[in-house]
């Protein structure tokens, strides 16, 4: 009884035991060891590597630890393609990769893994694994290795397909599935290993629907235009340092034929007319987009209305986009408007015909509330003001000294007295016009250029008279008054280039410093000699050159029908770091570099990298001197105790 009534006791001091001894374990616990860092290792595989006449139909790797599938199947490249994708599983930590097809009779085959093999925990990727085995008696080991870009801005492409055609005629990259494939990395970088000899056609593509095959015009396609034979050639070198006296140790290195091939992407100008867009925007204006230029082929004509003369076109350089301004105020009051327009397309034969295209246009009219609240008191309305337009203009507040003025009216002009436009020193109270240069821009509708020869730091104003220009509707312009300063002449720089070996039309161009880079100002040239770029503001610049082989002014991309290669396209690689008030010279040689590689460097940027790094450096042996500093028993470093870790020997 007296053990019964004290069990309840025994029982509470025990829990009370337990919350002490978890309380004290939970102060001392280890917080983990370092992170892994180490890759999956490959410890066995199933066949061998490089093993001949293997008939299974799966191939297994084993790691020394677990590993995750998931990415593999998408980053994994087996050459010869093969038609359905293989199942990728794991048991344990085997990789089995299982084939949903039998393989080709005496034939190499390579997997390429890439970086798709990590490990469970940490996701450590297990960099290259290639793997490649025979079905027959015979090895194959041959390789083609090259680059992929894009050919317009030099820069790589990453997961590009890469075909080898043993079939040499031309329309085989469009019908038959190649015999070897490789996908590039994120260098543009490729090789396609296990290679048997022959002759073979070089691709590249970006395979959009995954069937291996190029599907023209709406993929980007690379090509190489020789024969590629595969060939290598075993180049001995002697070493005399060895063990035997009288014997010499055959050593070399195997040298792969052809050198690598630089393949440059672009996509090819095949004809396909159709309407993108179209659109009634207001009641006057109809726009029209096409895929390809209309030139001397566009018609359009009214079905439900007989009238001539009842529009305006503008259109721009290339013709695709036209704009149809209705000029008959009667006919663009109406809803809708259904408009016929005729325009060449081509037939199954590839023949060009004319296509009639029916549209209709409709604008609806916004509703306005016509009554206006009045102020308690007024009787009388305000008259309605005579329309006018507002010219759009380019002017800010800073003029730099090669600028130009431009102005633009929002419809098509019917007259415009250029008298009335008028330039003027801001200090001068008589207001005594400037001597301008007035021009109708020659690539722009509606749109006037207005030159002068600014003088730096002077203030100016330029002023267009109200009712100077009256629309084809009659509406007439708003007074424009704008005043504004010429930029200081020592803010500038130039940049100069002195070129040599010039092989024919070229272009230079100066881009922004941007991913798009954009185009700042172009020259074109065809001679030896100095090119200058002045009136340049303190920016960084991006420099292009194109070697315009036709003389055409602007770069063209390649067509794999005619055989033609893309215009070949080259950078500075350096980025330019122009100063206020200070001019660059850059000497340029500009023999054609099939090979070259884009690789632009920020020499201020790689110098501050440089100083931060050195900085790190720094601080990190100031960190490590002041911690060999403090030893147990000589705190602060005061006096010369001896260590006793250390001294214990370990």
């Amino acid at each position: 009884m007296k053990l019964k009534g004290k069990i309840p006791l025994i029982m509470i001091a025990g829990l009370a035991w337990v919350v002490i001894i978890s309380s004290c374990a939970n102060i001392g616990m280890p917080e983990g060891g370092p992170r892994d860092t180490v890759p999956p290792v490959l410890l066995e595989t199933n066949p061998e590597f490089k093993a001949l006449n293997y008939k299974g139909k799966d191939v297994r790797f084993t790691f020394n630890e677990y590993i995750m599938p998931d990415q593999i199947s998408e980053s994994l490249v087996i050459s010869p393609p093969l038609k359905k994708r293989p199942i990728i599983r794991t048991k344990s930590k085997t990789l089995i990769v299982q084939f949903n097809e039998g393989l080709k009779d005496s034939a190499t085959y390579s997997l390429d893994f890439k970086d798709a093999i990590v490990d469970n925990n940490e996701k450590n990727p297990m960099e290259n694994l290639r793997f490649s085995f025979s079905t027959g008696p015979v090895y194959d080991s041959l390789r083609v290795a090259g680059r992929v870009v894009n050919a317009f801005n030099m820069e790589p492409i990453e997961k590009g397909l890469v075909l080898l055609q043993s079939n040499l005629h031309d329309s085989a990259v469009f019908k038959v599935i190649p015999d070897y494939i490789a996908k590039t990395d994120e260098d543009g970088l490729f090789m396609i290993d296990n290679i048997a000899p022959g002759s073979y056609h070089l691709f590249s593509i970006n395979d959009q629907n995954n069937n291996m095959l190029y599907d023209e015009g709406g993929e980007e396609i690379a090509f190489h235009s020789e024969v590629v034979v595969p060939r290598a050639e075993f180049h001995e070198s002697k070493d005399t340092v060895t063990d035997a006296i009288d014997s010499l140790l055959i050593l070399g290195h195997t040298h792969f034929y052809p050198h690598p091939i630089y393949l440059n992407y672009f996509i090819e100008d095949i004809f396909e007319q159709y309407i993108d867009k179209s659109e009634r925007s207001s009641e006057y204006k109809c726009s029209f987009l096409f895929n390809e230029s209309v030139e001397d082929t566009f018609n359009v004509r009214l079905l439900d209305h007989d009238v001539s003369n009842w529009y305006q076109m503008e259109y721009n350089q290339n013709m695709d986009s036209i704009v149809l301004w209705i000029t008959d105020t009667t006919l663009a009051k109406k809803d809708s408007l259904y408009m016929e327009l005729s325009y060449f397309m081509l037939d199954s034969m590839a023949q060009p015909y004319v296509f009639h295209d029916t549209l209709l246009m409709r604008y609806t009219k916004p509703v306005v509330d016509s009554k206006k609240k009045k102020k308690k008191g007024d009787e009388v309305e305000e008259p309605v003001p005579v329309p006018q337009f507002n010219w759009s203009a380019n002017i800010s507040s800073t003029m730099e000294l090669n600028g130009v003025i431009r102005i633009e009216a929002p419809a098509p002009v019917a007259s415009f007295d250029s008298t009335k436009v008028v330039l003027y020193l801001s200090e001068d109270t008589l207001k005594t016009p400037l001597k301008i240069q007035f021009r109708k821009d020659p690539k722009a509708w509606r749109t006037y250029n207005i030159l002068y020869d600014w003088e730096p730091e002077t203030k100016y104003t330029f002023s267009i008279d109200s009712a100077a220009c009256w629309d084809v509707y009659g509406i007439s312009s708003m007074k424009l008054s704008k005043s504004f300063q010429a930029r200081e002449e020592d803010y500038y720089g130039s940049i100069v280039f002195d070129f040599s070996n010039v092989p024919g039309p070229m272009i230079v161009q100066l881009l922004k410093n941007n991913k798009e880079e954009s185009v700042l100002r172009q020259v074109l040239f065809d001679k030896d000699g100095e090119v200058t770029f002045d009136l340049l503001p303190p920016e960084k610049y991006k420099v292009k050159i194109i070697y315009d082989s036709n003389g055409n002014g602007k770069w063209d991309g390649g067509s794999y029908q005619d055989k033609i290669q893309p215009e070949l396209v080259s950078y500075l690689n350096e980025l330019i770091k122009l100063r206020s008030n200070w001019s660059e010279k850059r000497i340029w040689d500009l023999t054609p570099d099939p090979e070259y590689v884009k690789k632009i460097i920020d020499q201020e940027a790689e110098e501050q990298k440089r100083k931060a790094e050195e900085e790190k450096a720094r601080k990190e042996q100031e960190k490590d001197r002041n911690n060999s500093n403090f030893r147990p028993g000589n705190a602060g470093g005061v006096g010369g105790g001896r260590n006793p870790i250390r001294g214990a020997g370990f």
